[in-house]
This record gives C-alpha cells, structure tokens and sequence, in this order.
C-alpha cells in the first residue's frame, strides 16, 4: 500500500509558475506576415540610391498597384517592438513612355504594438536599391 501513496504528493510546479502562483500567458497578437509587410509599406516611403551607382538617390513611395514580394529574413522581438529584416523586390508600373524601375534588397522595419496589432513604425534602408531598365 505505501507504493501508491507515493504518487499521490504535490504536482510539480512548472518551471513557468512564478512563485505566487501566477503562470504568464502567452503573447496572443499575431506574427507579422509578409503579406502584411506588403500591405503595411503602401504609401510609406524609403531613400534609395541606384545599383550602379550612376543615378541619384531619390525616395521610393511604395504604391498601392505596384508588384510587391517580401521575404522575412529575420525577426527580433525587444521593449515593445519588433525589428524585422526583409529582403523586398517591388517595381513601378510605367507607362508607355516612361522607363521600368525595379528596386530591390534589404529592408529594416520597425513594428510598434497598437493594443493588440503590430504597426509599422520606420523603414531602414540596408541596401535597397533601383536600377532602371530592368524587369522581374
């Protein structure tokens, strides 16, 4: 009989109990998505230079109808913000008589928590950059 009184003690706490009994939850706001990147940087806008290094910098607004790809490369949570690097090609639609641009490359975006959603905060140019001419 004392072999089934053996199990019968306390649960063992987790290690994720604090000591008054409290077990913290966990974050329930969702992850940013690169779709949501995609929508988030629409009329936002970033200072690129050219890839060949001939043309000036300028400012690329992002638009709504422009092709637009993202790829997280890698994500950082700290102090209520989330940092997060992406590798983003996008491209202008031109018209007849205007030339094609495609600017491409690194992108650094600072997320800030609005209640429960994640905003976009700033856009850090790591090497975005455009050159003309040139089609995805």
């Amino acid at each position: 009989m004392l072999w089934i009184l053996s199990g019968c003690g306390p649960a063992p706490t987790s290690s994720a109990e604090k000591s008054d009994g409290v077990v913290p939850v966990a974050d329930k706001s969702p992850p940013v998505t690169e779709a949501q990147i995609e929508r988030d940087v629409v009329g936002k806008g970033v200072e690129v230079s050219d890839a060949a290094g001939e043309g000036a910098s300028d400012t690329w607004t992002f638009q709504p109808d422009e092709y637009r790809h993202v790829r997280i490369l890698e994500s950082k949570r700290a102090d209520g913000s989330l940092m997060i690097v992406v590798y983003m090609t996008t491209r202008n639609n031109p018209q007849p008589d205007e030339d094609s641009i495609q600017v491409s490359g690194k992108l650094r975006l600072k997320y800030e928590k609005h209640g429960a959603k994640w905003g976009l905060a700033d856009i850090e140019n790591l090497n975005f950059k455009y050159s003309v001419g040139v089609g995805i």
